[in-house]
């Protein structure tokens, strides 16, 4: 007989029409019923007798009759003796000859007996409120001990509440709650009216439009998980635009594959040489595999596409660290392969910043009109530098820059003399604006280069060894060893001048050289052509000179005989072979590195105290250049002015007047003023 027919304690059976609960057995061949609602009305039966009964047993699906091994829980046993107590004055103390006080049903009522229960068990574990009471209650009644036990120790799993709402409800919020997307926040309230109208007005009169404000409310908060309709409008507008797929992690395992740039306002208020305060603006581009600013800027003004042009020269010339600046020189670095990077790029010395030195291949930019400009396009494309335009207001194409520019705030800007916050909350009641825009310009090298590159970064984990973190110069001194090398920093028809060449077949399949495929979508109309007049299809006619880098054969180009432009053509199982390139560099960092120690503390304390110095510097000539222009508002000359010469007047042109009626009074010699101007 299957266990779901067999008669088990804690069923319900009918007896002369009456429901009993069966609780236990005595003596072997008795049963101990309770009657269903009681907790004091008990029968002792035989076991034939019950048995006659069993026809009637019932038993609730989701509720565990008996535990699985001993008593119940001590919790459930608790809180059936303070039920008892609260509701029907029972003693918790069977020894007790009479109720407490507080607890008897002759000289108290419901309400104050259960308002003495809730001050008794606060501060315990059985803690409840006066609707979990009589919710408890009625679940005892019901099931007794087994009710509480399911009830105060649930083992299923949570289900959403929203799974017993109606889909048409459902439907409704879902639509109310898109059509927020690109509108303005507001709250919950607006939201559970805008789903009423419209539930109304799709179907009057149906139950759907009857579902209570609490429940309604529950529903939409279910519904608004990952949506952020009640939060802000940015962070409303970027989840939208996140796909409905798996995410994919965005790193890359070679130098300057991945780029990003990107700009934003500093939190930090500075003046220029006019006593102007403002906010500057950073701009950085940024390496994906080192985390390595390649360049940066600080404009006073909003950037435009030569800005980012010269930015971009910059990043791959090198800059020369400012005499007397605290910023670290390329001399004095024990982490970064000084002698290769200067090698490899002709513009490097010791004096120069001690930044790592890579070639940015592909830099992601936004849909600014800055980065878009024919300026900065053309930069890039003179060093065959590709650009990847990111999806109209997603900042999550380009997160690497987004989160550096978080880093800068909160372990830069917030050390300076004139730090805003990153919010309108987080600003002081008072702006004091200290450092002139030079200064900063200063400051921000020496941070970069003798703090920044030297921490630990939480982004530059190996899958190796994923305990350890690195720092931005370790990350690139490894990868520099295995990757796959650099470009030089010449104009393009330069570079390839300088390349060999040799000549190779353009097939369906691309171009095969030393064991490797490569090709390139631009090639379409270069495969199976004839520039020699050989008979088309023959391999003389299809021969065409490729320029190569013996140091770099992931990448090989073509010139169009048409067009002239140079196609870069890569290999094409170079993704392939880009998880043994992290695994050799994991190797690599844990064999020079060890434990992920950096080799060059960062030093902090210095670039503290450089700022300090700065700050007092700027802030005697921003408090002289306030003197000055207050004294030129007052009225007061200025004692270091020059003096200027007496003029004299001349009273022989005003000794004769002429007649009133000949005056031009339309001329700039006469100003008239009226007596309403006088007056005000």
């Amino acid at each position: 007989m299957s266990d779901e027919h067999k008669l088990r304690l804690g069923d319900v059976v009918e007896i002369d029409g009456e429901s009993w609960v069966w609780e236990g057995v005595r003596r072997g061949t008795e049963a101990k019923l309770r009657h269903e609602g009681s907790a004091d009305d008990w029968m002792v039966v035989s076991m034939p007798e019950l048995l006659a009964h069993a026809g009637t047993a019932r038993r609730g699906t989701d509720v565990p009759l008996r535990p699985a091994g001993g008593d119940w829980p001590a919790d459930v046993q608790d809180m059936e003796k303070h039920l008892l107590e609260a509701f029907r004055g029972i003693p918790m103390d069977p020894t007790a000859t009479g109720p407490r006080p507080q607890y008897d049903p002759a000289a108290t009522t419901q309400e104050q007996r259960i308002a003495s229960k809730i001050a008794e068990m606060a501060g315990t574990s059985l803690a409840r409120s006066r609707k979990a009471l009589f919710n408890l209650w009625k679940v005892y009644q019901t099931d007794g001990q087994a009710g509480l036990d399911a009830r105060m120790h649930r083992r299923v799993g949570k289900r959403l509440v929203i799974a017993r709402a109606d889909p048409r409800l459902i439907a409704v919020i879902d639509r109310v709650l898109d059509d927020r997307v690109t509108m303005p926040t507001s709250t919950r309230r607006h939201c559970a009216v805008l789903v009423r109208r419209m539930l109304e007005g799709m179907y009057p009169g149906d139950a759907v439009c009857a579902v209570k404000d609490n429940t309604l409310q529950g529903y939409i908060n279910e519904r608004d998980a990952g949506r952020y309709s009640f939060a802000k409008a940015t962070t409303r507008r970027t989840a939208a635009n996140s796909p409905d797929r798996q995410f994919y992690s965005g790193n890359s395992p070679r130098l300057g594959a991945v780029c990003e740039i990107d700009s934003t306002k500093l939190d930090v208020q500075v003046w220029d040489d006019k006593g102007a305060v403002f906010r500057p603006t950073l701009t950085v581009l940024f390496d994906v595999a080192s985390r390595v600013p390649l360049a940066w800027a600080i404009h006073a003004d909003a950037p435009n596409g030569y800005d980012h042009a010269l930015l971009l020269a910059r990043a791959i010339v090198g800059r020369k660290a400012i005499p007397g600046s605290a910023a670290a020189v390329l001399s004095g670095s024990v982490t970064l392969p000084v002698s290769l990077m200067k090698q490899i790029n002709p513009y490097l010395d010791d004096d120069s910043l001690a930044v790592p030195w890579i070639f940015p291949h592909a830099i992601t930019i936004d849909g600014g009109a800055d980065y878009r400009s024919a300026t900065f396009e053309a930069a890039c494309r003179a060093f065959g530098i590709t650009l990847v335009l990111a999806p109209p207001r997603t900042p999550t194409v380009k997160p690497h820059v987004e989160r550096n520019f978080g880093t800068t705030s909160t372990d830069f800007a917030t050390w300076l003399a004139g730090a805003t916050g990153n919010s309108v909350a987080n600003r002081g009641a008072k702006d004091t604006p200290t450092l002139t825009v030079d200064s900063l310009r200063v400051a921000f090298d020496a941070w970069i280069t003798t703090v920044y590159l030297n921490k630990q970064h939480g982004g530059l984990k190996s899958p190796l060894f994923p305990g350890r973190e690195w720092t931005p110069n370790q990350m690139y001194a490894a990868l520099f060893e295995v990757g796959p090398g650099v470009q030089l920093p010449f104009r393009a028809e330069d570079f390839f001048a300088l390349l060999p060449t040799e000549q190779r077949v353009i097939s369906g399949e691309g171009i095969e050289f030393r064991n490797r495929k490569y090709d390139s979508p631009l090639l379409a109309d270069l495969r199976n052509r004839s520039l020699t007049g050989a008979a088309a299809g023959s391999t003389l006619a299809r021969k065409f000179g490729i320029s190569f880098d013996p140091y770099n054969l992931n990448a090989v180009w073509v010139r169009h005989p048409e067009t002239g432009e140079w196609i870069e053509c890569w290999d094409t199982a170079l993704d392939d072979k880009a998880a043994w390139m992290a695994a050799e560099t994991a190797v690599r960092l844990a064999e020079r590195f060890g434990t992920g120690e950096p080799g060059e503390a960062a030093r902090t304390a210095e670039f503290l105290d450089d700022i300090e110095r700065r700050a007092r510097s700027d802030k005697r000539a921003r408090n002289r250049q306030l003197r000055q222009q207050k004294t030129t508002s007052s009225g007061e000359p200025d004692p270091g002015a020059p003096l200027t010469p007496p003029a004299p007047i001349d009273l022989r042109r005003w000794a004769d007047p002429g007649a009133v009626e000949e005056i031009d009074w339309d001329s700039p010699e006469y100003d008239i003023v009226t007596v309403k101007e006088i007056r005000s």
